[in-house]
């Protein structure tokens, strides 16, 4: 069994695709198209495929190269056209020293373009170096990306492709000197200059970690099943949010929109685990904050507290232990020592303190005890802020409710209706 996963917009190609690879393959070989993903075309949907007890998957596309570990995959990528004697012309008029040293990024849509340059490139500037797409069995260095020589902030970058969420997260997470961006899908493509990527949308950020400082309650919105260490960063949240007395809950809810967590009125914010090029986060239609995994760290760590924001990620595993933004927990609680100055809201002025729960070996639900009165303890759980509500969500009462009896709905236009009482 095989399955065969394609992005939204070339689906109408996999009924073709699919009988002639069927043509090609073995009698006791069957391929089916996944017709749906659970989260994003990008990502590999391993539990749709498990689904149909699928052997491997077929991945066409765009692709963000997330580590899968579950099902074997083969990645089917765009082959985009390049120009290389254009590209190699602008490279010449903006770096006329042929011994600078730069080093070439590219949507994986020109990996065939790029492995067909790379010789003549070489040829006009020895120094330069292209990345290369780490195999499934290596780890990259960087996002997906793996160096052949170690990588230097202070040489200028390049990126094939779009202005898009790709070269976005390229930018943030890997540092340069100054960064350029060719696109060869536009009418003239020329090398631009990106000066101050992402300096407005970052500020905006910022201020969704303030709000996440300020939080109560935290909902975990796990946007991926299928990404390594997808539960190990589902656990770090929940310790984080713990030793500072922050409740958390788990949402599981496919694929997220605002008007999904736009049910779940009492939580103060979300954290998304998702893949690195999940963009949701970056939406303003969102009733409460959403944040990615690198921004909740910076508002529960308070190993982040005294540094500046010089890195950036969106991809979560960097936080794991194998990560390049790793800090363990364990310290955590050495670094806010009990009579370290408490913190102070940027958005309220008031100040934060930090509760923390001592006994590691308790049970997840995050519990408070609050003075009544009378010298009178409540104990409050977190689950009774649901419990408490008049209206909990739709629920089947299968057997608890009397049958009712089958009448004529209403009909015509909703102008007026031909049976409505109103117009009788």
């Amino acid at each position: 069994m095989v399955a065969l996963q394609f992005p939204d917009h070339i689906i109408r190609h996999s009924v073709q695709i699919a009988n002639e690879l069927q043509h090609l393959t073995r009698e006791n070989v069957r391929i089916f198209v996944l017709g749906d993903t659970s989260y994003g075309s990008c990502c590999v949907d391993e539990i749709a495929a498990s689904h149909a007890s699928a052997d491997g998957i077929i991945h066409f596309g765009h692709a963000c190269l997330s580590r899968v570990v579950r099902i074997p995959t083969f990645y089917v990528f765009f082959q985009f056209q390049l120009e290389e004697k254009r590209l190699l012309d602008l490279l010449a008029q903006e770096f006329t020293d042929k011994s600078i040293r730069f080093t070439c990024f590219y949507d994986v849509g020109y990996l065939d373009s790029v492995t067909k340059l790379k010789d003549k490139l070489l040829e006009c500037f020895p120094q330069a170096t292209v990345a290369t797409i780490a195999n499934p069995d290596q780890k990259p260095d960087v996002l997906c990306w793996k160096f052949d020589q170690p990588y230097s902030s202070e040489c200028p970058a390049i990126y094939l492709g779009k202005d898009n969420l790709s070269f976005f997260n390229t930018t943030v997470a890997i540092e340069s000197m100054q960064w350029y961006l060719y696109d060869p899908s536009a009418r003239i493509p020329m090398l631009e200059k990106m000066n101050g990527i992402g300096a407005k949308w970052l500020r905006r950020r910022n201020y969704a970690i303030e709000r996440c400082k300020d939080a109560t309650s935290i909902g975990i919105v796990v946007a991926t099943l299928s990404t390594a260490g997808y539960l190990e960063i589902v656990s770090r949240i929940q310790r984080l949010a713990k030793a500072r007395g922050v409740r958390t809950y788990l949402i599981s809810i496919g694929k997220v929109n605002p008007e999904k967590l736009a049910n779940f009125i009492d939580i103060d914010c979300f954290v998304l685990v998702g893949c690195p090029e999940n963009d949701t986060f970056t939406s303003r239609d969102f009733f409460r904050p959403l944040l990615s995994v690198f921004e909740a760290e910076m508002a529960l760590n308070p190993a982040w507290r005294e540094k500046l924001c010089l890195n950036y990620t969106t991809n979560f595993t960097e936080l794991l232990p194998e990560g390049r933004l790793f800090s363990d927990i364990d310290d955590v609680s050495n670094a806010e020592s009990e009579d370290a100055p408490p913190d102070v809201s940027l958005i309220t002025g008031r100040a934060r303190g930090v509760t923390r729960n001592v006994n590691e070996e308790s049970e997840m639900m995050t519990t408070k005890v609050v003075a009544k009165g009378n010298y009178q303890v409540a104990q409050i759980s977190s689950a009774d802020l649901f419990s408490n509500r008049s209206w909990q969500g739709l629920e089947q009462n299968l057997g608890n409710d009397a049958p009712a009896l089958i009448e004529n709905g209403r009909s015509g236009i909703p102008i007026k209706y031909e049976n409505d009482p109103e117009n009788s």
